[in-house]
């Protein structure tokens, strides 16, 4: 451990899988006490296990971060154990999609609840505290469809860019107050989880400058730079981790 975080108390929602799991533990390799948070206690206890068998001080906690009193539930829960949280981290989030004119409202609504409200939820009950301490880092997760439109993902798409002006909502507001509010876009990122639509894994590679698919460890390195006090004096900014997808022009 390089002990950039030693002594910080760190909260990853979404943290069960995936990305959330990576980047919960890129934090407890730089020596930070780690808070899980997913839906599920089998995944929150296997990453709190893993975090555990590393030294790593982890707390698992079992929240639906679309649900205000599992969120307000889970902030006694982390605080009372953990303490006060230094970053927290909206990796929490769904995906689905399927043509615009038939997609189901309801389906919609909870896609926008979980990704747009879930992460308001997150930002307003852990970051009261981080603005009555004037101090705090968060980082949200956006998209790249938080700038760029891709077809049938219409939901997905909206909730995506509402994360992107919240964050710069949060960023301009909250910065006075000495809370940093900042988000990570990933782009294509390979996760276990099977993507909805089939890809053309070839013609999908050749179209990132990077020449492959990311990986979630991909991201650990922006988030935790944008959770770090090197980046005090950035608010409100969303960093682009897609190996060059958003600004190659060529097909």
């Amino acid at each position: 451990m390089n002990g950039r975080f030693d002594g910080k108390r760190v909260l990853v929602t979404g943290g069960g899988r995936g990305i959330g799991r990576q980047v919960a533990l890129g934090f407890a390799a730089e020596g930070a006490d780690v808070a899980v948070l997913a839906r599920t206690a089998e995944q929150v206890e296997s990453v709190a296990a893993e975090l555990a068998e590393g030294g790593t001080k982890a707390l698992p906690v079992v929240c639906d971060v679309a649900d205000a009193g599992q969120v307000t539930e889970a902030e006694r829960k982390v605080t009372g154990e953990f303490g006060d949280v230094d970053v927290l981290v909206n990796a929490a989030g769904l995906f689905s999609m399927g043509p615009s004119a038939a997609y189901d409202t309801e389906q919609a609504r909870a896609l926008l609840d979980t990704n747009v409200l879930g992460t308001l939820r997150c930002c307003q009950v852990f970051g009261r505290r981080m603005l009555a301490r004037q101090h705090g880092k968060i980082v949200n997760f956006g998209s790249l469809l938080s700038f760029t439109a891709f077809p049938e993902r219409a939901a997905y798409a909206a909730s995506k860019a509402g994360v992107l002006q919240l964050t710069r909502v949060l960023g301009v507001e909250w910065a006075p107050s000495g809370v940093n509010v900042n988000a990570v876009a990933p782009g294509m990122i390979r996760i276990e989880t099977p993507h909805p639509a089939a890809l053309d894994e070839d013609a999908l590679t050749r179209r990132i400058p990077a020449g492959r698919r990311g990986r979630p460890r991909d991201l650990t390195g922006p988030v935790r730079f944008l959770a770090s006090e090197e980046a005090d004096y950035i608010n409100g900014q969303t960093l682009v981790v897609d190996g060059g997808w958003l600004n190659y022009g060529y097909l």
